[in-house]
């Protein structure tokens, strides 16, 4: 069996991570076996993070100046953002068969027969119940008819149903009477019996008879009454061909009572309600017969039929109106002379139309009593748009405490009552930063032309804040670990050496993930997609160029004693360097012995030392041998810490090292004497989230009966979903 390689006794001194090139150094020597070209790339990343750090470390104010600017000026491409809400540049891919077959039908039936359709559903309040009544479709017409008398005011005039509604096949004939006549587009269960006339608005006054509604008008009747003065022998044809016969006036009533019933209704003289399955089979027909055929499904819903497919109930009646498009209504009032004083345009002729679908909702959601058995509910094209548009507008509110709740978890979790450890102005910094680049991102994706959507402003601001703030946690808590014994300069460099490989890597894999998931055809999904990617960059680009400027100034704050957040107030542990002039110390000292000095006395160490490399070949250390001897010679400055007196053995105040085999166990002394002078902090601050995690929680989830009651919880849930799932998904799952 081979024998594993000899273990350096430098490797166990190091730390728990191992530079890359010290590896393959050891790897070369026969000391350690692995694959060389990955370490051999790591080494040379790594070898170029540290060169960064250190660059950064030297110029960190103008670092930090020029990543606030250029950041700064991206956010403001924040002002041309734009928000898509239209359902098919959402949904549709570009190019796919949706949308060929989508444009082919504009491109056959052209733009006239484009319509949009405002849509009035009943229902049962209680589930099952037949809505196929007598009453529940004389409340359906109640509320149908209040959404069609349903009058905006804008731009100076009033615009009702009988202006802005769709109307199929209207004939060329310069007819002012016919043009008033012509009836809307209605889809409804109503237009099976005489009260679907009532939701036409249309009416007009020939001498001599009353005022012609389709309530009151035979269309038969009325081109027998007009030929005796005119010939109509064309105006007949096309109502014969359209099959629009009697219209409404032979069709039963649902309320044979009423007084505006017509005598040629079926069931005027006997007084009887009408079938209503009877009439709904088949469905329903409009004004003309054969061009105007409501299906079933057009007007009901839930139908239930028996065994001969005859219809027995339904739970829900559907009533559609049809409006004009924007284009169409500009088009169909664009030489009208009533209002060539508003200089009409398509985009008035837009808010005329959102203006009338907003109230029609409004109405008819507020159509029937409170105390009715059966519900209203109103639906437009507008309403879907406003639905849309308030899930893809920015909640500042609720953006604005998410971060703020982070900045206090930063905050909070980063303080400490040591100075030389607090790192809570780091934390705050972080978040701010990350919140930055977020706008940035955001801001470079509007200049590029990617549109917003209701996941791009309600997800990604949240999604980019765990992700840039994982990092920067993760560098700020390395940057702590920094060992005394890396030179002062070369502090950030050493962090960035640590941390920065895994923040890399990271970050490249999730950049990678966004643009994989960019190649998704659904145009939300891939505005989202790329949208996120290029916020994993600013993230990127902040954690390694922006933040670690931060953590050096951070670090000259440390080096000064000073308070963390408040940073122009010294820490009261600080050190102090006084200055003792040699007469004023003589005084001094006579003050506290009983021998007089005619001179101040220091002591120092005289040493022979000598320099060697490291193992890694990438420091130099300075031996000092055991063999130091300590002399005295006359001194000027002292050093000392204002808050401990001298001890005992020292009565000059001054720091003594016991002789050590390398600088670096000298700075180790240093280090401890300062650790001996640090503040001790108050016990109700002593308590952190690191500590109570690694000495009370950590421990608790480790024992035994804490792991029996996590599975136990965890089977609990899983059992809990499943169920829920069942429940509403069925057991097709």
């Amino acid at each position: 069996m081979r024998s594993p390689p000899p273990v350096n006794s430098d490797l166990l001194r190091r730390p728990s991570y191992c530079h890359a090139a010290f590896a393959l150094k050891q790897i070369s020597k026969g000391k350690a076996v692995g694959q060389k070209a990955p370490l051999w790339v790591r080494a040379r990343f790594q070898a170029l993070l540290f060169s960064l750090g250190c660059h950064i470390q030297r110029h960190c104010g103008k670092v930090l100046f020029i990543g606030l600017l250029v950041f700064g000026a991206l956010s403001v491409g924040l002002r041309v953002a734009a928000i898509e809400t239209d359902i098919e540049q959402l949904w549709v891919e570009a190019g796919s068969r949706v949308s060929r077959e989508l444009r082919y039908t504009k491109e056959k039936q052209g733009e006239e027969s484009v319509f949009t359709s405002q849509m009035l559903i009943q229902t049962p309040k209680q589930e099952g119940t037949n809505i196929l009544t007598q009453g529940a479709l004389l409340l359906h017409l109640e509320a149908a008819l209040s959404a069609s008398k349903v009058q905006v005011s804008l731009f100076g005039k009033s615009w009702d149903l009988n202006k802005i509604c769709y109307k199929s096949g209207v004939p060329i004939i310069e007819n002012v009477m016919i043009e008033r006549l012509f009836p809307c587009m209605i889809v409804t269960p109503l237009d099976c019996f005489w009260e679907g006339a009532k939701l036409q608005g249309g009416s007009a006054y020939l001498p001599g008879m009353p005022d012609i509604q389709w309530m009151n008008l035979d269309p038969l009747k009325l081109m027998e009454e007009l030929s005796q003065f005119t010939s109509l022998e064309g105006f007949r044809e096309m109502l014969d061909k359209a099959q629009v016969g009697h219209a409404y006036m032979n069709r039963p009533c649902l309320d044979p009572n009423d007084p505006e019933c017509p005598l040629s209704a079926p069931n005027k003289d006997l007084r009887e309600s009408p079938d209503i399955a009877g009439r709904l089979q088949g469905g329903c027909h409009g004004f003309s017969k054969k061009f105007m055929h409501w299906q079933e499904e057009l007007i009901l819903g839930g139908r239930v039929k028996d065994t001969q497919n005859a219809l027995q109930s339904a739970e829900a009646l559907q009533t559609m109106f049809l409006l004009m498009s924007p284009k169409q209504l500009y088009e169909h009032f664009k030489d009208d002379y009533e209002i060539h004083d508003i200089n009409w345009n398509e985009d008035k002729a837009t808010a005329i139309l959102e203006s009338w679908q907003r109230k029609f909702v409004e109405v008819a959601h507020g159509s029937i009593p409170q105390n009715s058995t059966s519900e209203i509910h109103a639906f437009s094209t507008t309403t879907l748009n406003d639905i849309m548009k308030s899930f893809s507008d920015v909640s500042v509110i609720r953006v604005a405490g998410g971060y703020l709740l982070m900045l206090a978890y930063a905050c909070v979790t980063m303080l400490r009552w040591d100075c030389a450890k607090s790192q809570g102005a780091v934390g705050l910094a972080g978040v701010l930063l990350v919140a930055l680049s977020v706008a940035a991102g955001l801001g470079l994706c509007s200049l590029l032309g990617l549109s917003f959507n209701a996941a791009t402003t309600q997800v990604l601001p949240f999604l980019a804040l765990g992700i840039g703030v994982d990092d920067m946690f993760l560098l700020a808590h390395s940057f702590t670990e920094t060992g005394i014994n890396i030179p002062f300069k070369e502090r950030t460099g050493d962090c960035l050496r640590r941390t920065g490989t895994s923040v890399a890597l990271t970050s490249i894999n999730n950049m990678i993930a966004f643009f994989m998931a960019a190649l998704v055809p659904i145009p939300a999904l891939r505005a989202f997609s790329l949208q996120a990617a290029i916020i994993v960059v600013f993230n990127f680009a902040m954690v390694l160029l922006i933040f670690p400027a931060i953590l050096s100034l951070d670090l000259h704050r440390r080096e000064d004693k000073r308070l963390d957040i408040l940073c122009c107030f010294y820490s009261p542990c600080s050190s102090r360097v006084i200055q003792i002039q040699p007469q004023e110390f003589s005084d001094a000292n006579d003050n506290t012995t009983t021998t007089t000095h005619s001179h101040a006395t220091q002591i120092t160490t005289t040493v022979q030392a000598f320099t060697q490399c490291d193992a890694a070949g990438q420091h130099i250390v300075t031996i000092l041998p055991p063999t130091s001897q300590i002399s005295t010679s006359p001194p000027s400055v002292l050093v000392a810490s204002s808050p401990v007196p001298p001890s005992p053995t020292d009565s000059y105040g001054s720091q003594l090292f016991t002789p050590s085999s390398s600088t670096r166990d000298l700075l180790a002394q240093m280090d401890e004497s300062k650790e001996a002078r640090e503040c001790v902090p108050l016990p109700f601050f002593r308590w952190n989230l690191s500590s109570f995690a690694r000495d009370k929680y950590a421990p608790l989830l480790l024992k035994p009966e804490s792991k029996v009651v996590v599975v136990v919880l965890f089977v609990a849930l899983l059992g809990l979903s499943l169920l829920v799932m069942r429940k509403y998904y069925g057991t097709g799952y």
